[in-house]
C-alpha cells in the first residue's frame, strides 16, 4: 500500500536546464541564457548530487521532506545508464515523498508510458504525484477533441492496474491561465478526464522568464488569490526554498551549500 503521510518540508530540486518545448510563457528558472536566470545550457544534477542530497535530508530527525523535481523537462534527465525514473526510485526509497513537474512528452509513447509506472509502483512504496503542465502554450492537447495522448495512455495505463497500485499514483493537470478565455482548457476535456481520476488546477501566468514578453495577457494574480486561504504554518510549502547544483537558493539567495541542510533549517527555526 502506498505511504501517503504528508511531508513537512517541501524543497524544489532543479534537476536539468534541458526541454524539449519552447514556451512562450515558461517561467522556470532554466529559461534560455539570460543573465537573470541561475540556470545556464548544459546545467544538470549529478547523480552523486541526487544521492548527496537524500542524505542531507535523511539526516535532520523528525522531519519527513517532499520533493518537487523540476527542470527543465525533468523526465530528459540521465547519466549513464540511469534514468529519471532511478531518480524518482532512489528519491522514495530516502523516505522522501516524490513529485515532479512534466510537460507529458514522455508519455506520449504508450511503452515508455506503462514501463513507467508500473515499474514505480511495483519498486517504491511512497506516492508518486505527477504534475503535466497543459494549457494553450503547449502543443501537447487537441483542443478540438478535447483529449491529450499522453493523458489517454496515462489513464489507460492507471485503469488496467491492481487498486493498489493504481493507489501509488496521483495525476493533477495544471494550467497556466491569462486573460484569454481559450488559456483555459475546455470544459469537456475536465470532466472526461475528471471522470477517470484526473484532477486539475488553473495557475495565472506570472511576469518571469519568457512570460515578461506577455504583460499584455497577465491576469491579475492578486484578485485570483484573494479569495485562496493561505496555507497552514505548518503545512510544507517551501520553507526551505529550492537546490540547483551545489547551492540553497531562498528568495532569489544563496544560503547554504548542499551538505548544510541541518545547519540552515536550524539558522532559520532560530530567525537568523
Amino acid at each position: 500500500m502506498a505511504d501517503m503521510s504528508p511531508p513537512t518540508r517541501v524543497l524544489g530540486v532543479t534537476l536539468l536546464h534541458k526541454c524539449n518545448f519552447k514556451c512562450a510563457h515558461c517561467g522556470y528558472l532554466y529559461v534560455d541564457d539570460s543573465e537573470d536566470h541561475a540556470i545556464k545550457p548544459g546545467y544538470r544534477m549529478t547523480w552523486e548530487q541526487i544521492r548527496r542530497l537524500i542524505a542531507d535530508c535523511n539526516s535532520i530527525r523528525n522531519e519527513r521532506f517532499g520533493f518537487v523535481l523540476n527542470g527543465g523537462e525533468p523526465t530528459l534527465w540521465e547519466e549513464g545508464d540511469l534514468k529519471f525514473m532511478d531518480v524518482l526510485l532512489a528519491v522514495a526509497a530516502g523516505g522522501i515523498n516524490p513529485s515532479y513537474n512534466t510537460n507529458g512528452s514522455y508519455f506520449v509513447d504508450y511503452d515508455q508510458c506503462y514501463d513507467f509506472f508500473h515499474r514505480y509502483s511495483e519498486e517504491a512504496k511512497i506516492q508518486l504525484k505527477t504534475f503535466v503542465s497543459m494549457d494553450k502554450f503547449h502543443d501537447n492537447y487537441d483542443r478540438e477533441k478535447g483529449r491529450a495522448d499522453s493523458l489517454d495512455n496515462i489513464v489507460k495505463v492507471l485503469a488496467e492496474m491492481p487498486e493498489d497500485r493504481r493507489g501509488m499514483h496521483r495525476i493533477h493537470v495544471v494550467t497556466i491561465i491569462t486573460t484569454d478565455p481559450d488559456s483555459y482548457l475546455p470544459v469537456g476535456m475536465k470532466e472526461y478526464y475528471g471522470a477517470r481520476g484526473v484532477t486539475f488546477g488553473d495557475f495565472p501566468m506570472q511576469p518571469i522568464g519568457r512570460a515578461k514578453n506577455l504583460m499584455d495577457e497577465m491576469p491579475d494574480s492578486e484578485e485570483f488569490f484573494k479569495n485562496m486561504p493561505p496555507p497552514p504554518k505548518d503545512s510544507g510549502g517551501y520553507p526551505i526554498g529550492s537546490l540547483i547544483g551545489e547551492d540553497y537558493i531562498r528568495h532569489g539567495k544563496k544560503v547554504a551549500k548542499l551538505g548544510n541542510l541541518k545547519e540552515l533549517i536550524a539558522r532559520a527555526a532560530a530567525g537568523v
